[in-house]
């Protein structure tokens, strides 16, 4: 009597598979996107940081520039 009562309320494959489908894809996209927030951050850190190199870069060629142009005239 108990394991049919408790048996009645168990899940067969079909709900199973409707709960993964209500529960599981949401999450799992909640977790992809997550991933992607944070893979974008880190690209965004390292873009600055290349950005900020070349800019102290083009700031050097332009110091030599303008000191080769005083030194011929």
């Amino acid at each position: 009597m108990i394991s049919e009562t408790l048996g009645f309320w168990t899940p067969g494959p079909i709900e199973l598979v409707v709960i993964f489908i209500t529960l599981g894809i949401p999450v799992l996209l909640v977790i992809l996107f997550i991933r992607y927030l944070l893979r974008s951050k880190r690209e965004h850190v390292r873009l600055r940081l290349e950005l900020g190199k070349l800019a102290d870069e083009l700031e050097q060629v332009r110091k030599q520039a303008k000191g080769s142009q005083n030194d011929s005239s």
